[in-house]
């Protein structure tokens, strides 16, 4: 039986992010497809093992002996010594492959096989869209760890042929995998009606749905004039709600915002919200929209077509492949993205069609196919 250890940090961390439910997601699927043929356990930089393990599969790898806690030095201190090229080697168990789930791979004293997940190369796409700080960071370690890995994972067909085209990997050192809907999240019973909403955030109207974090990459500013745009009846009868915190460079956006909503437009901005009342708002939209510049997957188009949501996407490639034929597709303009919602809540029966085609197509999206197709390579290779 083959051995697997995966870096364990990001499942950990105080903020569940996008790639710590991408990561605990496939920790799961690889689990519960490879217990007769491969061995996982984690590792985790936990200074003078100051923090308890509090994810579930750490917590249980640690019962069995298969959690390593590496205690020596903090992982914010590491990380800069990486990030300078400079950081001592960790001694890690014996294993087969290690798997870093976060763009970048820790040096360590074992010849073990490595496998890095790459999520985007957006800062080497769309550099403006990233952070100065963390895109610094990617275009040194991640860049090296792509060279150094003996195995890169892509979350999108997409994501793999950007790592082709301007990450200069090659093609047989990536394996393509997909994020599927985390279903316990959204079971229609989570859906607390309407009234939560009115109540916590103040919704009062049917209302088109936008989530996620605010930011440049999003391309909120086109989303919000298209709403502005509708007739007059239409934003009479539909707020737009842009559900998710503030994130960087997000000025402009605010700027708008507050001057469309001086001249009287319902458009909502809920900054963050519990996790779950997520689920309410995906079922109580009447339709959502996806407006953004650049995503190495697009999962939250995949969430509103799991609940059934009518989606009005920007037609760019990876949300092509999240969506199939179950979008209303438009141009990446503010004319495009406001025609595309006055056709969508002016039909009914596109709707209702949209939502049980989303249905259909979120349905094809599972962790264990995921995980069936990222074993079979680590135990191939």
């Amino acid at each position: 039986m083959k051995k697997l250890l995966i870096e364990a940090s990001v499942l950990e961390q105080d903020r569940p992010s996008g790639v710590n439910y991408f990561t605990d997601g496939l920790a799961g699927g690889i689990e519960a497809v490879s217990s007769d043929t491969l061995d996982t356990g984690y590792f985790w930089l936990n200074f003078l093992r100051r923090k308890k393990a509090r994810n579930q599969y750490t917590v249980e790898a640690e019962k069995r002996g298969r959690l390593q806690q590496i205690s020596l030095i903090p992982q914010k201190i590491y990380a800069k010594l990486v990030y300078f090229n400079i950081a001592p080697p960790l001694w890690v168990e014996k294993s087969d492959w290690l798997l870093f789930p976060n763009f970048y791979i820790w040096p360590t004293f074992r010849s073990t096989k490595k496998a890095v997940i790459i999520h985007d190369l957006c800062f080497l796409r769309y550099p403006e869209y990233v952070e100065d700080k963390n895109r610094q960071f990617l275009e040194q370690v991640a860049i090296r760890s792509m060279k150094e890995a003996d195995l890169i994972i892509s979350n999108s067909e997409f994501t793999t042929s950007e790592l082709i085209a301007i990450g200069n990997v090659p093609e047989e050192k990536i394996v393509t995998i997909n994020i599927p809907v985390d279903t316990k999240e959204f079971l229609p019973e989570l859906d607390k009606g309407k009234k939560r909403l009115t109540d916590r955030y103040n919704i009062h109207k049917p209302y088109i749905l936008w989530l996620g974090n605010l930011e440049p990459r999003k391309n909120l500013n086109t989303l919000v004039n298209a709403y502005c745009q509708l007739p007059e009846s239409l934003r009479d009868t539909y707020s737009l709600v842009l559900v998710g915190k503030w994130g960087w460079k997000a000025e402009s956006l605010r700027e708008l915002i507050d001057k469309r909503q001086s001249k009287g437009f319902d458009i909502i901005t809920t900054g963050h919200i519990d996790q779950d009342d997520k689920a309410t708002f995906y079922y109580q939209a009447t339709a959502f929209a996806i407006t953004t510049h650049y995503e190495g997957f697009g999962m939250q188009l995949l969430e509103a077509l799991h609940c059934g949501v009518p989606s009005v996407a920007v037609d760019i490639p990876v949300l092509r492949e999240v969506g199939g034929d179950s979008c209303l597709w438009v141009e990446k303009s503010v004319e495009g993205v406001s025609q595309g919602l006055n056709i969508l809540l002016t039909n009914e029966t596109m709707r209702k069609d949209l939502s049980e085609r989303g249905k259909r197509r979120a349905s094809t999206f599972s962790w264990e196919k995921t995980a069936r197709v990222l074993v079979d390579r680590l135990l191939n290779d």
